[in-house]
């Protein structure tokens, strides 16, 4: 035991060629890292700054923390209001985006439809195709149909914007499921609607996940849409508001608040992401093996 204990100990000795692959592996990844933490270091330490110290020197730590700026920003730039409006609208897209790719998806991974196919590569066109480029038809549908300005037409344009990766992660995962399972459930008397929500739906759950958490960052931190489609104040979005807080301060910048509501708005990212990370690479990777 003890010889063998002393083997599962010694490890060979790395290559020098082993050593400079991982160098130059890990070292855009460190500096990728980064890239996104000095940003939030840099919003989080001057949220708490007067204006002075702000023109001071943006890199010092402030020497007394406002945290006046955070009462300050949520009252003058109304996000509270609205960030009740994102809830509302994300959770919608993320509802009608999930049920309605995972049908899709199922249809198409089982080949029910003669030009499955056919539709599925019509859908990945949709990855390939820029979101602003639709901007000015999305515009003009919106009036002809009289949902400008509404919190409908951004719950129905974000799942249709998201529609395109949301089946092809679920296409992958309903494709990895045995299709015995079908077979077993259509010999118990269960019906195709009935095969679907109650056997095959609830075991793309690592699926389910995936696309939500997409969508829900998606959704949360769109300005472009969220601009065009409403116009109304008390509709409008999360990061309206953020823009808001700039421009009514044109003049003069009061940099400590809008810091503030910026933090204030990435919060629910940020929780989520945090929430669901294991989950989410649990997902992306076995929907890449088995699909």
């Amino acid at each position: 035991m003890k010889k063998l204990k002393l083997k599962k100990r010694r490890r060979s000795p790395r290559s020098l060629r082993e050593i400079i692959s991982d160098i130059l592996v890990r070292l855009p990844l460190l500096f990728y890292v980064v890239t996104i933490v000095i940003p939030f270091v840099f919003m989080l330490m001057n949220s708490l700054k007067t204006n002075k110290e702000f023109y001071a020197n943006f890199w010092n730590l402030p020497a007394e923390p406002q945290w006046s700026n955070y009462t300050f920003g949520l009252q003058h730039s109304g996000i509270l209001d609205m960030f009740l409006n994102t809830i509302f609208i994300v959770a919608g897209a993320e509802v009608l985006n999930i049920f309605s790719a995972s049908m899709l998806a199922y249809v198409i991974a089982r080949g029910k439809l003669k030009r499955s196919g056919l539709l599925y590569g019509y859908l990945m066109v949709g990855l390939l195709t820029p979101g602003v480029i639709c901007m000015i038809p999305v515009f003009f549908v919106a009036l002809v149909l009289r949902l400008y300005d509404t919190r409908s037409i951004l719950v129905l344009v974000y799942a249709a914007f998201n529609m395109a990766f949301s089946v092809f992660v679920m296409v992958a995962f309903f494709k990895s499921l045995p299709t015995e399972l079908e077979e077993a459930a259509f010999i118990d008397g269960a019906g195709y609607s009935q095969t679907f929500w109650r056997v095959m739906f609830p075991l793309t759950k690592p699926g389910l996940i995936t696309i939500g958490v997409f969508g829900f960052l998606d959704y949360w931190n769109d300005y472009l849409l969220a601009m065009t489609l409403i116009s109304t104040e008390a509709k409008k979005t999360v990061f309206l508001g953020v823009m808001k807080m700039q421009v009514a301060n044109a003049v003069r910048t009061d940099w400590g608040p809008l810091m503030a509501v910026c933090i204030f708005a990435m919060l629910p990212v940020l929780i989520v992401y945090a929430i669901f990370q294991s989950r989410l690479m649990e997902g992306l990777t076995s929907g890449a093996i088995k699909g």
